[in-house]
């Protein structure tokens, strides 16, 4: 057997011994991988579930079809270069869930919201596109914000459409804001300072670049059901940085807007270290296979 973990959850795969350079998909998240080349050894054991539900999902594995070979024209080239760079980068390109794309869209309605200066800039960055299509786009980014709102509070699984959907909201959104913070930081540092925004435009920039030619796509986005703990937590940290950065510290409102979705993200993940138990609901599959089982 071949033991391996996803790139994009951390969940330990088996393979057979046969399966390396082919595609399946990880039991837990959905996501497309490849069995990379490794040394045959024995089953991995995933602590967090059961010795029986283990030995029924390592049965379900070694029968299902998920790493039959695909013939190498079922694949163009351009997603065979994007699955090559998400294999051998896989650490470096972002995953979302719902939780966080709900965080990101409670964060833009509070500064949109509270900041006046936000509004004025996306009201003039509207008006310089003459084109009528551009209230087409604004209805389906209101659109994409309420859906990411929606999902925190219901257990449906999502469709593919929807992860698509709201993907797309949370990397334009990060990577326009991020862009828009880095533009104001250049235009008020110097010196050594201004690594930090042209640090922040790469990353923003190298964000769209990815989503442009799939390299982030809706495999990057985890079904899974956030918990009501990590919701409250989540909103109460949004609320505290906003303060500190709109009020006390009168920071720009793009500024505001990326340390808001980084801390909230970095306090969420830690939370998720410390306390595995309050991190995520089950999602409606693992809730399946223990039933049956």
């Amino acid at each position: 057997m071949i033991r391996f973990k996803c790139i994009y959850c951390g969940q330990r795969i088996l393979a057979p011994d046969n399966g390396t350079g082919k595609k399946g998909k990880c039991p837990k998240c959905k996501h497309s991988v490849v069995v990379p080349k490794t040394t045959a050894g024995r089953p991995a054991i995933n602590p967090d579930i059961s010795e029986q539900t283990q030995r029924a999902r390592e049965a379900a594995a070694l029968s299902s079809p998920a790493f039959m070979e695909k013939p190498e024209s079922d694949m163009d080239r351009g997603d065979e270069k994007a699955e090559l760079i998400r294999e051998k980068a896989g650490w470096f390109i972002p995953t979302y869930d719902e939780l966080s794309v709900f965080l990101l869209a409670v964060t833009f309605i509070l500064v949109f919201s509270m900041n006046g200066l936000m509004r004025r800039d996306i009201y003039t960055f509207i008006r310089e596109f003459d084109d009528p299509r551009v209230f087409f786009f604004i209805l389906m980014f209101v659109g994409a914000l309420g859906l990411c709102l929606y999902h925190v509070f219901t257990t449906r699984e999502k469709t593919q459409p929807e992860k698509t959907v709201m993907l797309a909201f949370a990397v334009v959104t990060n990577g326009l804001i991020g862009l828009a913070a880095a533009k104001y930081m250049v235009e008020n540092s110097e010196g050594w300072l201004l690594l930090f925004p042209v640090w922040n435009a790469i990353n923003s920039a190298l964000l769209l670049l990815m989503w442009r030619f799939r390299i982030i796509d809706e495999r990057c986005f985890i079904d899974r059901n956030a918990s009501s703990f990590q919701v409250i937590f989540g909103l109460m940290a949004i609320l505290v940085i906003f303060i500190f950065c709109n009020y006390i510290f009168k920071l720009y409102w793009a500024i505001t807007f990326s340390i808001c979705i980084v801390y909230t993200t970095s306090f969420d993940r830690a939370l998720q270290s410390v306390f595995p138990g309050l991190a995520y609901s089950q999602n409606i599959e693992q809730k399946e296979v223990q039933r049956k089982i």
